[in-house]
């Protein structure tokens, strides 16, 4: 029997070169490639240059090569097919792992996707898992919105978290680059981050993290200490806010996006206001309406 599957070339690039797909007509089976495993070569899979998470806990990686000498590789990779090998959609530290214990093989999902979508499932992947830490979430996040134009409301309809909190970690972005590399090898915390944040100054607010990691000071601490020098005018004083209802506009359109998983607007004006759904489609329109209990009528 010939190995002539009558696989077209768009079909045949998705399966590994050792993969042979027929029946005993020698026809091509029917098959779903996205849940179908194959084994390739680990030296023939790469990770993907844009992955948010950049750093991996050897620690950890340790901890998770011998699982996998233990109970193998539960989880396939997801992969993209390229020239040459595979490039990793979701899976970096599983093939990490597979590398550091020596595994010739490893187990894969192939998805040809476009660029796009492949950084898109390695953001979110990642965030949902919470594998990343505070900078590389921050970073994912504005990743999302510069390369697909997300809002922060989106983006936490997306990974399930609200905008109050996606705007709070893209904040740490602010931090001069020693105290994100602080933040990052978990020196500080985030909440620690947030009370530097409020000095402003730079030079400042590398003194100040120095300052609680050398003293070991908790969140409480540190956020005493800001207070004690804005007391004492070597910080700037928080501006009071306005008395207005911004705070939860913005908390009702927060669960409002969150429930009908789509962009919403809220606006006000005094005692008046205005509320409006955004769709892409008239099959999310749909969905809309019957979320809303509108029934059509023929």
């Amino acid at each position: 029997m010939g190995k002539n599957t009558g696989l077209g070339k768009g079909l045949r690039a998705l399966f590994p070169d050792e993969a042979v797909v027929t029946s005993q007509e020698d026809e091509v089976l029917e098959v779903d490639l996205e849940k179908l495993v194959f084994y390739v070569k680990t030296n023939n899979v790469r990770p993907n240059p844009k992955q948010p998470r950049k750093t991996f806990d050897r620690n950890k990686l340790e901890e998770l090569g011998a699982s996998i000498k233990e109970h193998g590789i539960v989880q396939p990779l997801v992969v993209k097919p390229e020239t040459k090998g595979y490039t990793i959609i979701a899976g970096e530290r599983r093939w990490r792992a597979a590398n550091m214990i020596g595994l010739k093989e490893v187990p894969v999902i192939v998805k040809d996707l476009p660029p796009e979508e492949v950084l898109e499932i390695a953001i979110i992947e990642n965030v949902q898992r919470e594998n990343l830490n505070s900078i590389e979430e921050a970073m994912a996040f504005e990743a999302l919105m510069e390369n697909f134009n997300l809002t922060q409301g989106e983006i936490g309809i997306r990974i399930g978290k609200s905008r109050t909190a996606i705007a709070n970690t893209l904040r740490l972005l602010k931090l001069p680059k020693t105290i994100q590399e602080q933040l990052a090898q978990g020196q500080i915390t985030s909440g620690h981050a947030r009370a530097i944040l409020i000095l402003e100054d730079p030079e400042k607010m590398e003194a100040f993290a120095n300052e609680i990691i050398e003293k070991g000071m908790s969140v409480r601490e540190a956020e005493n200490r800001i207070k004690k020098m804005q007391t004492e005018g070597l910080a700037k004083p928080l501006q009071k806010k306005k008395e207005d209802n911004s705070g939860y506009i913005i908390e009702i359109q927060d669960a409002l996006e969150k429930k009908f998983e789509t962009k919403v607007h809220l606006s006000s004006r005094g005692k008046k206001g205005k509320i409006e759904f955004v769709y892409s489609s008239l099959e999310e329109l749909d969905r809309l309406l019957e979320q809303l209990g509108y029934e059509k009528t023929n």
